[in-house]
């Protein structure tokens, strides 16, 4: 059941036959999740009868803001922040409407490694993969002061191709996608000058307070 404030859902509704997707239409903020979820999980959890979406990330100011925030706008509930080891932390979210759209309209697969870039994502206008990037790099990016970049690094290679491929096709330089860790099978690649950092900072919508931080001290020195 999907309850929501008057006039954006109306009033609970049980949807049975018609996909979320097509209830609420692709929005940037739930591409965004969508991007995020790179370092989170959709299951069944049989313990508790509960289809889960969890989202990780040590800096629970960003699953505060970032990944709480759109999930109450868009599904009316902000989900559970939960601290599950030291200095992580973790947003659970309870529906089955979602954990079934993510797995059938947005294809994940676990692991993690077999999930490629969604098709609805792939054939998305700008503003809906530019937030999706985001989510993702959010995620899973990272900075480097010491040499001077910024990366991406994923398991599923393809799912690293469209963005490297994406972001070339807008004028950003990218570096060759190769094993970053042959024991966990990590693929990544980075982008380095500062043209193309400045781009990327004006193109991509990121949040991440860490992240927005390393760049801006990073855009300065170089």
């Amino acid at each position: 059941m999907l309850s929501g404030p008057p006039g954006e859902y109306g009033r609970k509704v049980e949807i049975v036959e018609v996909p979320l997707i097509i209830y609420m239409k692709i929005k940037p903020d739930l591409a965004y999740l969508v991007g995020a979820l790179r370092d989170g999980s959709v299951f069944y959890e049989k313990s508790s009868r509960n289809y889960i979406a969890v989202w990780y990330e040590e800096d629970k100011r960003w699953l505060k803001e970032s990944i709480s925030k759109r999930l109450n706008k868009l599904f009316g509930k902000p989900g559970w922040l939960l601290k599950y080891k030291q200095k992580h932390h973790r947003i659970r979210f309870s529906s089955k409407l979602v954990h079934n759209m993510l797995i059938n309209e947005f294809d994940f697969i676990s692991p993690q490694k077999y999930w490629s870039t969604p098709k609805i994502i792939k054939h998305a206008n700008k503003d809906i993969i530019k937030n999706y990037i985001a989510g993702f790099f959010d995620a899973e990016g990272d900075i480097s002061i010491k040499d001077k970049s910024l990366g991406f690094s994923q398991k599923n290679k393809e799912s690293l191709k469209f963005i490297r491929n994406w972001l070339i096709n807008n004028k950003i330089e990218c570096s060759k996608i190769f094993i970053a860790d042959k024991k966990s099978e990590t693929n990544r690649f980075y982008i380095s000058k500062i043209n193309n950092l400045l781009i990327f900072r004006r193109l991509i919508p990121f949040e991440h307070p860490d992240k927005l931080h390393l760049l801006e001290l990073l855009l300065q020195r170089t």
